[in-house]
């Protein structure tokens, strides 16, 4: 029997970073070790900047039977469309869809008739064991993970068991996508804005969060999940040896979760002299890190952390489930700082009841902190989330397009929607027009023109309203 062709897609988006699709590439490289029978090509519209056009000609080039597509929430309209394509072309090609939309969202998305299965959380096996019964017609019903329309209804049998020894995966499939793409590209190949190499890929060291932060997916469950230090070192040389990689960015859920896990990587990095820079745009908790492993990680290359702080508000600490310890919180920034490691942040504004006296309170703690830098964000109810949960519980109107967290899409604050979004600028015109952070700033980043860039971006949101690297 001769190979079937599948075809994984990545819409486009407006999100400015691109790091490569490592869903996609995990799902590819495990169906390839577990089920040689399919010819697979991934196509990343989002680096490529690819109209539906351009994703319309690869489609009638390929000729795929199987068409799978991974969407964030905010690009759940350009993988609709991809889907009608898909089957404008080939009426009889299988449309399989999955990530954090599809997880969240899948009785929604099986309304459109253009989508034939979804996946439910963790991919790899769901998406093998579909893939067998497709290929060899076999009973679908039974199968954990994924979500069809049955009998004028949706059937659904429940999660997939997660993989619980992630050394037991195969790296991703890198020679599946163009990493010059990434590496040149229009795009940022990383989240880190301001990244030091071009060479630079993102690499997941672990999976899972134990926290229960109200506003997170958490696709990776509740248990945390995490490949060797062993295994972790050998992809990274991997990588050098075969691509070159200068830089690599970890975009664990909490890399820092497992503290002497965490130190066994930046040792192993040190002791195999294993030359990266290495960033976390997301990932660390500040409550569980201390000076040792910022030492650690300084010395395995190390020159960017952010820590999700959210807000510094207590009862909304409280409230959103993540009960961070502020005091300790802003004494690791410091310490982070202290060691020549760029410190930045993530808060949120606009939580259930929030009142204006508490986001001014953490905008002030943001603007008179050592952080170098900082997003600002609205708190959104996306599908799937407790806080949506909330929303919908509490008679708000969440039966819309969520295009982004930087704009009100559903307001549970006590504030006016309008003074919601003006407080937001506020806060990136305090932090950031600040002689003495700009100055910190620009000693501390490595490429100016970099710095520039970003800076102009700044100006966008603080005075024009417009949408951080949108």
């Amino acid at each position: 029997m001769d190979k079937s062709r599948l075809l994984l897609i990545r819409p486009n988006s407006f999100i400015e970073s691109t790091p490569p699709p490592l869903g996609l590439m995990y799902i590819a490289s495990y169906l390839r070790e577990n089920l040689d029978e399919f010819d697979i090509k991934i196509v990343d519209a989002r680096i490529k900047d690819f109209s539906f056009e351009d994703i319309e000609e690869c489609i009638k080039d390929y000729q795929p039977e199987y068409i799978g597509i991974t969407s964030l929430y905010v690009d759940s309209q350009q993988l609709h469309r991809i889907a009608q394509i898909s089957k404008s072309i080939k009426k009889s090609s299988v449309v399989i869809i999955g990530g954090p939309y599809t997880t969240s969202g899948y009785k929604q998305a099986l309304k459109d008739p253009n989508i034939d299965f979804c996946i439910v959380g963790e991919g790899e096996i769901p998406f093998k064991d579909l893939m067998e019964a497709l290929r060899y017609k076999l009973k679908i019903e039974d199968i954990k993970g994924i979500a069809l329309r049955n009998r004028g209804g949706i059937l659904y049998n429940g999660v997939q068991a997660f993989v619980e020894d992630l050394d037991t995966l195969p790296f991703p499939a890198w020679d599946l996508i163009e990493l010059n793409d990434y590496f040149y590209g229009k795009k940022r190949s990383l989240e880190n804005p301001v990244q030091i190499y071009e060479r630079a890929v993102s690499v997941m060291s672990s999976r899972g969060c134990p926290y229960g932060c109200i506003y997170c997916h958490n696709i990776f469950g509740k248990k945390f999940r995490a490949r060797s230090p062993e295994n972790v070192i050998k992809e990274l040389k991997y990588l050098i040896s075969e691509y070159k990689v200068q830089e690599i960015e970890f975009l664990d859920d909490t890399f820092n979760c497992n503290k002497e896990r965490a130190i066994k990587i930046c040792e192993l990095i040190v002791a195999e002299k294993i030359k990266l820079k290495i960033c976390f745009s997301n990932g660390v908790r500040a409550d569980i890190m201390d000076e040792e492993l910022i030492i650690k990680l300084k010395e395995a290359g190390t020159y960017r952390i952010n820590y999700g702080i959210e807000s510094t508000s207590s009862r909304i600490q409280k409230s959103m489930g993540k009960r961070l310890n502020l005091t300790y919180a802003k004494e690791i920034i410091e310490k982070t700082s202290r060691h020549k490691i760029l410190c930045g942040a993530f808060f949120m504004i606009g939580f259930p009841t929030e009142t204006e006296k508490e986001m001014r309170e953490t905008i002030d703690f943001a603007a008179e902190s050592k952080l170098h830098t900082a997003v600002f964000a609205i708190a959104t109810p996306y599908p799937g989330t407790e806080l949506f949960r909330q929303a919908e519980e509490k008679g708000f109107n969440v039966e819309r397009q969520f295009s982004t967290v930087g704009k009100v899409s559903v307001n549970m604050s006590a504030v006016p929607a309008e003074k919601l979004g003006r407080l937001r600028t506020l806060a990136f015109r305090k932090f950031y027009f600040n002689p003495i952070r700009c100055w910190r700033l620009f000693v501390r980043v490595p490429r100016k023109v970099v710095l520039f860039k970003n800076f102009i971006e700044v100006v966008r949101v603080a005075f024009f309203k417009k949408e951080l690297y949108g």
